[in-house]
C-alpha cells in the first residue's frame, strides 16, 4: 500500500517520525498514530514545560467515581473557550485516567463537540493547560501560546502520534475504498509512504503491507465483519461503518479513544453490536474511552462507564453511573412512542403496516376518515450500485416492489432495521436518487421523472439525516434561505453564529426548523438525532402541527 506522506506542523521534523495521509478529512486525528516502539520523544521542542499542577477537586465531584490507582493519562486545568461572547468552556478542569470509561452528557450546545476538539487538536482555547502523559512522558501545552513558541502546538498529529484517536458523527470512512483497506491504511510506519522506500526497499514494503493486512483482516474478524472484507464502506450499514470507523483508530494505535455519538442512528441490532465492541476494547485491550451520546442511548452508555462528565454551564461535574443513573430515573422523561400516542390521542388511531424485511409503517389516522391520497408509492424498486436497496427477490425468483399510501392529515413513522434502505426510500421519494421500477405519485402527479426542485415546488420537504446543513452560512442567512418567517425564540442568540461553528445538536435542530419553513408535505430521515430531550419534545410539538399535511419520519428499529 503506496501512500504520500504531509509535512508535519512543526518548526522542524525529526527523521524518525512520518505521518501519513490516513484519511479523507486533514484534521482527522485518528489517521496517524504512535510509533511501534512505544511512543515519541519530541526532540524539536525548544522550551521546556514544567509539569501542570494537579487541579484541586470541586466540591461537586463524586470521588467514588474516579479510578484510584490509575495512571493520569490526561489531565486540562483551567480550560476557557468563548464563541462570539459566548462561553461555552469555564474553567473546566478534570483528569482521565488509564483504563476509564467515561460518559460526556450535556445539552445540545453545552460545548461537549468543542471539548472534543479540544482535547483532540482540531481546536485551541482561549486558555488553560492540556497535559498528556500517554508515552511515559508528561507533555504539557498552555493557552494563550506564546508568540515565540512555534513546537508546543496542541495538533491533531500530535494528538494522534500520543495515541490518541477519535471517531467523528459524520464517520469520516474512504466510502469507494473496501473495509479492509479503510482499516490497513491507518497503520503507522508504513514503507511505502515513502516514494524513496518504496523503490529501493520494495519486498520489505510488500512484506510489510502483507502483514498490516493480515493485522487488519484478523481485525475484522475480531470486530464481527468477517467476510465483509472487499465491501465498499459506502455499501454497508450505518452500525458496520461505525465499527469500522473504530478499528481503524485502534489500529492507529489509540490507547485514548474519543466516540462522538456511536450509537447514533442504530436500530437495537447496531446497538448492541457497537456496545459489545466498546466493552471488549475496554476489558480486553485496556483501551480508555470518553463517550458522548444523546439522551436516548445514555442508559446504554451507563451499562459500561466509570464515570460520568456532566458538562453544564460550561463546568464539568465529575459524577458515578449510578447517582447518575438514579437521577434519569427519578426524572425520567415521555418517550418517543408515549409521544406518539398523545399525538394519536387514541392508541386505536394508530395503524400499523408490515413491510418486507423486517420494517413498520405505524400511521396515525386523523379523527376524520381519510380519503385524499398524497402520497403513493407502487412496486418501488431501488438499487444502491448493483445492490438492491428496495424491494425483494421472492422464492421463485422473481422482483417485487415496495408499495404503500399516505393520505392527507396522516403522520407516518417508518421503523427499520439499519441497512433495510430508510434513507434510500426517503431519498429516492424526494428525487435524488433514481429509482429502477416502480411509480411515485404527489397528490396524484406521478413525480417519479421529475428532478428534485420540481419536487419541492409541489410542496414536497425533505430533511436528510446527515450534511443537511449549509457549514458556511450564518443562522440567520441559513433561515432566510429557507423562507422561515419567524425565527425560533431558542435561535435569537445564535443568528450572526456561523452554521460551522454550532454543536451537533444545534445544527439539527436548525436543519429541521429549514426542512419545515415551507411545505406541505414532509420526508423526516432520523430528525431527532443528536438531540437533547428538550429539542425532541419542541420538534415532535412542531410535527403535531402538520395535521392538515402529510409527515413521514424514518427512524431505526430501536427501544425507546
Amino acid at each position: 500500500m503506496t501512500t504520500c506522506s504531509p509535512n508535519l506542523p512543526i518548526a522542524i521534523r525529526p527523521p524518525n517520525v512520518r505521518a501519513s495521509v490516513r484519511s479523507a478529512y486533514p484534521l482527522c486525528p485518528i489517521a496517524h498514530a504512535a510509533n511501534s516502539e512505544g511512543g515519541f520523544r519530541f526532540p524539536w521542542r525548544e522550551v521546556a514545560l514544567k509539569p501542570v499542577e494537579k487541579p484541586k477537586p470541586s466540591t461537586q465531584t463524586d470521588s467514588a467515581s474516579i479510578l484510584s490507582g490509575r495512571q493520569v493519562l490526561l489531565r486540562v486545568l483551567d480550560l476557557h473557550k468563548q464563541f462570539g461572547g459566548q462561553t461555552v468552556l469555564n474553567r473546566v478542569s478534570v483528569e482521565l485516567s488509564a483504563g476509564e470509561v467515561v460518559l460526556l452528557r450535556g445539552a445540545n450546545g453545552s460545548g461537549k463537540t468543542t471539548l472534543l476538539n479540544i482535547l483532540t487538536g482540531n481546536l485551541a482555547p482561549d486558555a488553560g493547560a492540556i497535559e498528556l502523559r500517554t508515552n511515559g512522558v508528561s507533555e504539557v501545552f498552555r493557552y494563550p501560546r506564546r508568540w515565540w513558541n512555534l513546537n508546543s502546538r496542541l495538533t491533531p498529529e500530535r494528538v494522534a502520534l500520543a495515541g490518541i484517536g477519535r471517531t467523528w458523527q459524520d464517520i469520516r470512512l474512504f466510502s469507494t475504498q473496501n473495509l479492509l483497506d479503510n482499516i490497513a491504511c491507518a497503520a503507522p510506519n508504513q514503507l511505502g509512504e515513502n516514494p524513496a522506500w518504496a523503490l529501493l526497499r520494495r519486498s520489505e514494503a510488500q512484506e510489510q503491507e502483507k502483514r498490516n493486512l493480515e493485522a487488519s483482516q484478523a481485525m475484522l474478524l475480531d470486530f464481527g465483519l468477517a467476510g465483509r472484507e472487499t465491501s465498499s464502506a459506502d455499501k454497508v450499514s450505518l452500525g458496520q461503518s461505525k465499527r469500522v470507523a473504530i478499528a481503524r483508530a485502534i489500529q492507529a494505535g489509540a490507547r485514548i479513544l474519543f466516540l462522538d455519538e456511536p450509537l447514533s442512528g442504530l436500530d437495537a441490532a447496531g446497538i448492541a453490536e457497537v456496545m459489545a465492541m466498546l466493552n471488549y476494547l475496554a476489558k480486553q485491550h485496556n483501551v480508555t474511552l470518553v463517550i458522548v451520546e444523546q439522551v436516548l442511548n445514555i442508559s446504554r452508555i451507563l451499562d459500561l462507564a466509570t464515570t460520568v462528565w456532566t458538562l453544564e454551564n460550561g463546568k464539568i461535574a465529575v459524577e458515578s453511573p449510578g447517582k447518575v443513573r438514579a437521577s434519569l430515573l427519578k426524572n425520567s422523561s415521555i418517550s418517543f412512542l408515549d409521544w406518539i400516542n398523545i399525538l394519536a390521542g387514541d392508541p386505536g388511531k394508530i395503524m400499523h403496516q408490515l413491510l418486507t424485511g423486517g420494517a413498520v409503517l405505524s400511521t396515525i389516522v386523523s379523527k376524520e376518515n381519510p380519503s385524499h391520497v398524497v402520497l403513493s408509492v407502487e412496486d418501488l424498486v431501488v438499487y444502491r450500485g448493483h445492490r438492491l436497496a428496495i424491494g425483494k427477490t421472492d422464492e421463485n425468483g422473481e422482483l417485487r416492489g415496495l408499495s404503500f399510501k399516505l393520505y392527507k392529515g396522516q403522520m407516518s413513522i417508518l421503523q427499520a432495521p439499519n441497512g433495510w434502505g430508510k434513507t434510500t426510500l426517503i431519498e429516492a421519494i424526494a428525487g435524488l436518487i433514481p429509482i429502477h421500477r416502480g411509480s411515485i405519485r404527489l397528490n396524484g402527479q406521478p413525480i417519479e421523472a421529475l428532478p428534485p426542485w420540481e419536487r419541492v415546488n409541489l410542496g414536497l420537504s425533505l430533511l436528510q439525516s446527515g450534511d443537511n446543513t449549509c457549514l458556511n452560512l450564518t443562522v440567520r442567512e441559513a433561515l432566510n434561505l429557507a423562507r422561515v418567517d419567524k425565527v425560533p425564540h431558542h435561535f435569537t442568540n445564535l443568528l450572526s453564529k456561523k452554521v460551522s461553528n454550532l454543536s451537533g445538536g444545534e445544527r439539527q435542530n436548525l436543519a429541521f426548523y429549514c426542512a419545515i419553513g415551507k411545505g406541505e408535505s414532509f420526508l423526516m430521515d432520523e430528525p431527532f438525532s443528536a438531540l437533547d430531550d428538550q429539542s425532541v419534545h419542541r420538534c415532535l410539538q412542531q410535527i403535531n402541527n402538520f395535521k392538515t399535511n402529510l409527515c413521514l419520519i424514518a427512524i431505526p428499529q430501536t427501544n425507546f
